[in-house]
């Protein structure tokens, strides 16, 4: 069983479908000859509203549809779905690229909201935005907002690795930042790994492991490093939403325009597979002020400048 089929939840019934509506969807797309795009999202997660939103507004009539995370709720929907197939899915998340992919091979499929889709057998005849953020942005902006920190600590599984993993320590010393790593088998023994990096690192550079920051883990690295005053730099704004101090982040808005800008072309004619996977081309600096505040940082009123949004904790002390 894949990680994405283990991913879904048995949660109880409710509505499979709704249509947006944030926008009038009163235009149907010429090219769609009457059929609306399907939108499918993974869940609730309010990080899908804005992708969906720009999506709409540059496509025009599609149908949006919750799987809130219910395997049962997403056959049930792919299967009407195929009765009917739409002229294209546009997937936010693993689960609802997953699910689609396997259900409505079909289909043409554009994919976004998923980190590492190849883990998820997210691959193929496909497209889509991917969300991996290069780790000079994140380094840049610790640098500008932080100069003090010159010790980074990384908390990783056991078989964390790759490319992504190569390009921050590559990063990290290019940037003039020591690195040191602690491994640990799983989200059970974060307090082990983060026994390793007390005293011997300035801040943390939280990366996509998700053996690791799993809810559990996450909990305990914040209250940890809460204590102990060391400044968590995240990979997503759930994570800085959460109680990370800050993260550099693709901007949701404009991966649902790059989206669009995909099925366009496959509306067009173009074969998903053709067509190579975007990387994100335009990104948010997010901060915690309550974790600012918690963790006694003093910063430059003129790098707030350099702040997209500023976002709460209520609790962080």
């Amino acid at each position: 069983m894949t990680v994405a089929l283990r991913w879904f939840s048995r949660r109880a019934e409710s509505k499979t479908r709704y249509l947006l509506g944030v926008l009038p969807l009163l235009t149907t797309l010429s090219a769609l000859a009457g059929e609306a795009v399907v939108v499918l999202q993974s869940d609730d997660l309010p990080l899908y509203e804005a992708p969906i939103q720009r999506f709409v507004e540059e496509l025009g009539a599609v149908e949006v549809i919750n799987l809130q995370g219910d395997r049962e709720r997403a056959l049930r929907v792919t299967s009407r779905l195929a009765q009917d197939p739409p002229p294209l899915i546009f997937a936010l998340g693993a689960k609802s690229a997953w699910i689609a992919l396997n259900e409505l091979p079909e289909v043409p499929l554009v994919y976004a909201m998923v980190f590492e889709p190849e883990r998820y057998d997210i691959g193929g005849d496909v497209t889509g935005v991917r969300m991996e953020v290069p780790s000079d942005l994140p380094l840049a902006q610790l640098k500008l907002m932080l100069p003090e920190v010159s010790r980074l600590g990384l908390l990783l599984s056991e078989e964390a690795g790759g490319p992504w993993l190569e390009d921050a320590l590559r990063e990290a010393e290019r940037a003039g930042y020591k690195v040191k790593i602690a491994r640990v088998p799983s989200h059970r023994h974060v307090r082990r790994g983060l026994a390793q990096l007390r005293g011997s690192v300035d801040a943390i550079w939280l990366l996509p492991d998700r053996e690791v920051l799993t809810p559990t883990g996450f909990q305990v690295i914040l209250t940890d490093t809460l204590r102990s005053r060391i400044p968590l730099l995240a990979w997503s704004e759930n994570l800085v939403t959460a109680g990370a101090l800050m993260c550099v982040a693709p901007d949701y808005s404009a991966v649902g325009l790059q989206a669009a800008g995909l099925a366009e072309r496959i509306l067009a004619g173009e074969s998903p597979g053709d067509i190579a996977p975007l990387a994100p081309d335009r990104f948010r600096v997010v901060l915690n002020r309550d974790t600012q505040q918690a963790l006694q940082l003093k910063l430059d009123p003129m790098l707030m400048d350099f702040v997209d949004e500023v976002v709460s904790t209520p609790g962080i002390r």
